[in-house]
């Protein structure tokens, strides 16, 4: 019985060093259609910001609660920074910037050709295949 008492302080610290601060896993560097997933690790329910300059003074939080990622999507171009933190503490805890480069217009009608060619071409060989009565 005299064992127990000892142990106690360790048993009740040991849920504090098991919760570690949230950190992302792997964020993207970059985006060229303006959405993205960012996900992390954590125990805890957290806080995530979304701003665009360094010292996060337009930031606006995008997503508060117990999941590890949500998607961010419809951004137009431009540098975007974010940071997460535990919701029950002041101190962020981990920051990640993603740069959005949207394709060029020209890219996108070259995609848009390529396309319609292959689209043509799917519809002139099922007609030249079909049966002829």
């Amino acid at each position: 019985m005299r064992l127990i008492p000892p142990l106690l302080p360790f048993l009740l610290w040991l849920p504090l060093a098991a919760s570690g601060q949230p950190a992302f896993d792997a964020p993207p560097e970059r985006s060229t259609d303006g959405g993205f997933t960012l996900a992390w690790e954590s125990d805890e329910t957290v806080v995530l910001e979304q701003g665009t300059g360094p010292d996060h003074g337009d930031a606006r939080i995008v997503y508060e609660g117990g999941d590890t990622s949500t998607v961010i999507s419809g951004l137009p171009d431009g540098e975007y920074r974010f940071r997460l933190r535990a919701a029950d503490r002041d101190a962020w805890a981990d920051e990640a910037t993603v740069v959005v480069e949207h394709h060029s217009l020209a890219r996108a009608f070259g995609f848009f050709s390529v396309g319609a060619v292959v689209f043509l071409v799917l519809i002139g060989a099922i007609l030249r295949g079909r049966p002829r009565d």
